[in-house]
This record gives structure tokens, C-alpha cells and sequence, in this order.
């Protein structure tokens, strides 16, 4: 995903250090699209020190739905040129409005 992400909005630098701004899209993109009690969920309940992630892909609904979301948002990206082109597939697959205001000189 920070591959796709670091593409379409041309970012050059390493991906392992990457801008805090990134994370902002992934907010909008992955966590604003899933129903809110199901986003919420693996926000506040990350895994006890020592304990395997994997287990929880099964074992929890709400990271199963995160994973699945991010696989459909990064086969998306793949077929856009543009963040913007991104924002408005994304939008437009689960239903919201994308709104952009004009500004004028």
C-alpha cells in the first residue's frame, strides 16, 4: 500500500521513513470507508505484547475487514495515475461524495 500511495503521489524519499501526511490518506481511504463500529475496533484494541498478528486475521472481525479493505484499496491504486484519480474510485465504490471547492483570484 505505501508503494501504491508513495506512486501516485510521487513521493521519492525512502518508504520506511515516509511522511506522517501518508497516514492521513490511509485514515481517509481505509479506516473513513469501514462501517464506524467495525473501524473502531482495531484502532483500540491492538494485540498484547508477544502476541501473533496472524492469529489475529482470524480470530478478530475488524482486522479481517481492515485487511480486506486495504487489499481492495491497493488494487484500485494500481489503476490510477493520480491520487486524485484514487480519492475519487475510492469514494465512488463505497458511496460517498467527493466534494472539491473551487477557489477564485
Amino acid at each position: 500500500m505505501w508503494a501504491e500511495f508513495g506512486r501516485l503521489t510521487r513521493w521519492k524519499g525512502n518508504l520506511q521513513s515516509r511522511p506522517k501526511w501518508l497516514g492521513k490518506l490511509v485514515t481517509e481511504m481505509i479506516y473513513d470507508t469501514l462501517d464506524p463500529d467495525v473501524a473502531e475496533y482495531p484502532k483500540n484494541s491492538k494485540p498484547p505484547p508477544g502476541a501473533r498478528w496472524h492469529r489475529q486475521l482470524t480470530e478478530n472481525i475488524g482486522v479481517r475487514a481492515l485487511v480486506s479493505r486495504c487489499c481492495e484499496v491497493i488494487g484500485m491504486a494500481k489503476e490510477c495515475h493520480d491520487m486524485r484519480d484514487l480519492r475519487d474510485k475510492v469514494a465512488r465504490h463505497y458511496g460517498r461524495q467527493v466534494v472539491q471547492f473551487g477557489l477564485s483570484f
